[in-house]
């Protein structure tokens, strides 16, 4: 007979649009002693003109806008055209209006009613810039926006925690980027999953040329981010596959970081892969532990440890519901997962949240592992 798994409410089926929830109180849901409740992936949108404001001079004609669009979707544009598609804006809309995603007191005050203590904040579209081909542009949006981020966490300190971007094409100055962020007070830094150069040429992780990169960002002890995100598709059905696509497993990236070798020249490195949940991980672990069993001797370049060793010394995952992946824990690993709001996305546990953290209590049995999940591998991993 195979495993039967318990039986997994949706807490999503019948949630609101986020304009139309309110937070969560805590009823009589209560976290075991000692808990300290870490959202581990929030995000926030800029809403104020700062890049055209802090461009230098030289390059204003050249610097992004903000824009707000009828349907309250906050978007960049360059020369009077968003950079981005009709999807894309279709789903900053649902969300960007929404008062506690672009100012403090209403997002702290939605926070508390909801147990958060502190979070990790990812921007909700700077990311576009990853593949912007203007490399000049490129890196003084991501200075302007961690120097933002940096004037957020001052505001609320204790709080709210940004997640900030580094020069990722070139290499050599990937270490003056991640000296800005240490600088600025800011505990964690994301790479894109794709990452290009000028002209949208895509560039490889696992080259040699990225070593600097790398050795930079295991020196600065500061862990890594992937984030979903990354695709969209437009026209009938863009949408949701965007989104169906856009929160898929994260096999790319670990791959890369496994099979290209980069774990075991940057042992100390410490990677989270946000939003995609945790239930793809044992199947993602099965697989890589068959290709290296199958085809050690091929592997190029010859890799020290099966690939689930990595997994259990290198990386950590985010979910916001997931019962069936916490099932798997065992697989998995307690200490390897984080839990998340996602405030305050469509698909954000926004307007649940108790419920959600109820729901780890219910799938995990040791007080212990609730405390790390909920909350405590997330202020031991970032030092907050």
């Amino acid at each position: 007979m195979g495993v039967e798994l318990l039986p997994t409410p949706n807490l999503f089926e019948n949630l609101a649009p986020p304009l139309e929830r309110k937070p969560q109180p805590a009823g009589n849901i209560k976290l075991p002693a000692g808990s300290v409740v870490v959202s581990s992936d929030n995000h926030w949108s800029v809403a104020d003109d700062i890049f055209y404001e802090r461009f230098p001079e030289h390059l204003k004609d050249r610097a992004p806008r903000v824009r707000q669009e009828p349907n309250g979707a906050f978007v960049f544009e360059v020369d009077n055209k968003s950079l981005f598609n009709n999807s894309g804006t279709t789903v900053l809309g649902t969300y960007d209006s929404l008062p506690g995603n672009h100012r403090l007191e209403p997002r702290l005050r939605d926070l508390d009613i909801e147990g958060v203590e502190k979070e990790i904040v990812f921007t909700n579209a700077v990311g576009v810039f990853y593949a912007y081909p203007d490399l000049e542009v490129r890196e003084w949006a991501f200075k302007i926006y961690n120097e933002y981020l940096g004037e957020l966490q001052d505001k609320a300190p204790g709080r709210f925690y940004g997640v900030g971007l580094i020069n990722f094409w070139e290499p050599t100055k990937t270490a003056e980027s991640i000296a800005q962020l240490k600088a600025l007070g800011i505990k964690t830094l994301l790479l894109p999953q794709n990452p290009y150069g000028a002209d949208r040429q895509p560039l490889s992780y696992c080259s040699p040329d990225w070593e600097p990169m790398w050795q930079a960002i295991e020196d600065s002890g500061l862990p890594v981010y992937y984030h979903v995100g990354e695709f969209a598709a437009d026209g009938p059905g863009g949408v949701g596959l965007t989104m169906f696509v856009s929160f898929g497993p994260f096999r790319k990236s670990l791959g890369e970081l496994i099979f290209g070798g980069i774990f075991d020249r940057h042992p100390k490195l410490r990677v989270i892969f946000a939003e995609a949940d945790i239930n793809w991980i044992p199947g993602a672990l099965q697989s890589a532990d068959m290709i290296y069993d199958t085809f050690r001797n091929e592997l190029d370049p010859a890799i020290k440890h099966r690939p689930s060793h990595y997994w259990h010394e290198n990386c950590y995952a985010t979910f916001m519901s997931d019962p069936i992946g916490l099932q798997m824990l065992d697989k998995i690993g307690a200490d390897r997962v984080m839990w998340a709001m996602d405030y305050p996305h469509p698909e954000s546990v926004y307007g649940c949240g108790w419920a959600s953290l109820k729901e780890v209590m219910d799938n995990v049995p040791s007080e212990d592992d609730v405390r790390k999940i909920v909350g405590g591998t997330a202020l031991k991993l970032f030092g907050l």
